[in-house]
């Protein structure tokens, strides 16, 4: 009796240590990408796991060994996501029409292949162009489409409002819905890059994504489908952002935004986090029942006109950071997503930022937690604060450094000490259970008093608090 007893405790205990491993890396690699049904605003698996997409663009790989490399230092440092567009040369899968190069097929397998091992979801974008113009063929104009060179289309505007050029997309669709359509390590499909670009005018733009949406979600059912808009950079955009976001269709609500010191916009001059997080705060403004992304961010020359000289001495990827930890601490989905994943990610080593907003998050499930995004800003500090149903959680940035100050006068950011926080009105005298500080210019933790009023640790640049009650 004993050892039978024995015996069933032995399966007990195997039966829950491999339900536990089921939760685990396997789990994530099996796992689609889905909306919380019962947080709509953040992402979880399909195995129940809350999921925060940490990432950045990886959008136009040179080679399969960039691809390689890139992949492997996002998984070193903990990020899950990456963005890639499949119409450039390396991914292409039509060198001219009607005709499909089954080799960029099979680097599109290296990749998720790549990806699944590594724990990284691929948001795939089908389409970048902007014209259909004769010539030759480059990222934004789709020459071999034109009539010019064999193809059926007069120009972008033919293509868009066409029947012929609406089941063309599709057509383009199922090809990729075939081969990856079951595939867990997408994330999902986004149909175009920045189409606001496209040479139409924006009501057929309007038009054609009310068809497309739902028809392309159709082919995925297991997959997102979204759509994406460019820099939100002018009030003109207003419009069609809030249009396109509304959609029921679009799953999910994507802002690019950059520091472009040519914009209309002053926001766009701020400083990084100011600029940021009024992108997600103009998304909010729409009442969306979605998740939001900071889905393209960075910093740009003039009128997007090349990547911004501060790259050149932000060795430390300060704008890297504030784009990861903005969006996330005022109610997006997940992290912001960077684009100069070449001119300044990997050229100055700052993956490991990823990193440190992976440890400032990890444990953290948004969806239970139900976080309401606040402002608790104080002459030092704008304090960015995640209220949530067990877990309060707190970025704060020096409100002196910004990337002015810093990568283009080249003052150094002060040690900021004796900073104290008092979150007692923001408590509802809930009674706290437990205080930490997380440094992640040290990556450091730190317990602390379990008080309402948080003593920081002498910090540079920016601090996170976390209060559990």
């Amino acid at each position: 009796m004993k050892k039978l007893l024995l015996v069933s405790l032995l399966l007990l205990l195997a039966s829950v240590a491999s339900e536990a491993a089921g939760k685990g890396k396997g789990s994530f690699a099996r796992s689609f990408v889905q909306v919380s049904r019962e947080n709509p605003h953040y992402f979880c698996l399909s195995d129940g796991q809350p999921y925060i997409p940490i990432g950045c663009n990886i959008a136009a790989m040179s080679s399969v060994e960039d691809m390689e490399h890139y992949l492997a230092e996002m998984h070193r440092y903990g990020a899950n996501f990456g963005r890639v567009w499949l119409n450039t040369n390396l991914f292409e899968i039509e060198p001219r029409y009607g005709v499909v190069d089954t080799v960029k097929l099979l680097r599109i397998d290296r990749l998720l292949e790549l990806a699944s091992e590594y724990g990284i979801k691929i948001k795939f974008c089908i389409e970048s162009f902007r014209h259909i113009l004769p010539g030759e063929d480059k990222w934004d104009t789709k020459a071999y489409y034109h009539t010019s060179n064999g193809g059926p289309f007069e120009n972008a505007d033919d293509y868009i409002t066409s029947q012929q050029g609406r089941d063309e997309f599709l057509r383009r669709v199922k090809i990729f819905h075939d081969r990856y359509g079951d595939h867990p390590a997408v994330f999902g499909w986004e149909l175009w890059n920045e189409m606001n670009a496209v040479n139409t005018p924006e009501e057929h733009l309007r038009e054609w994504n009310v068809y497309m949406l739902p028809r392309v979600k159709e082919i995925f059912p297991k997959n997102l489908v979204m759509q994406s808009l460019g820099s939100l950079d002018r009030m003109s955009s207003f419009p069609i952002y809030e249009f396109i976001n509304q959609l029921p269709s679009n799953e999910v609500a994507q802002v690019h935004r950059y520091i472009d010191e040519g914009a209309d916009l002053a926001v766009c001059s701020a400083p990084t986090d100011s600029m940021a997080s009024d992108a997600i705060a103009v998304l909010r403004g729409f009442n969306l029942n979605k998740p939001m992304l900071l889905a393209e961010s960075g910093a740009v020359k003039p009128v997007h006109t090349g990547p911004h000289p501060i790259y050149n001495v932000d060795t430390m990827g300060s704008v890297l950071h504030d784009v990861l930890f903005t969006p996330f601490f005022c109610g997006a989905a997940g992290s912001g997503h960077l684009w100069h994943w070449d001119h300044h990610i990997d050229k100055q080593n700052t993956w490991f930022q990823m990193g440190r907003f992976a440890h400032a998050v990890e444990g953290i499930n948004p969806i239970e937690e139900k976080f309401v995004p606040l402002r608790h800003d104080t002459d030092k500090l704008r304090v960015y604060v995640l209220k949530g149903t067990h877990t309060m959680l707190v970025w704060c940035r020096d409100v002196k450094s910004t990337w002015k100050s810093e990568l283009v006068d080249r003052i150094p950011a002060e040690v900021l000490s004796d900073i104290q926080l008092d979150f007692s009105s923001l408590l509802d005298g809930k009674k706290i259970k437990k205080v930490k500080t997380y440094d992640p210019w040290k990556d450091q933790w730190a317990k602390t008093d379990k008080d309402a009023v948080v003593d920081l640790p002498s910090f540079v640049r920016s601090m996170v608090v976390k209060i559990e009650y």
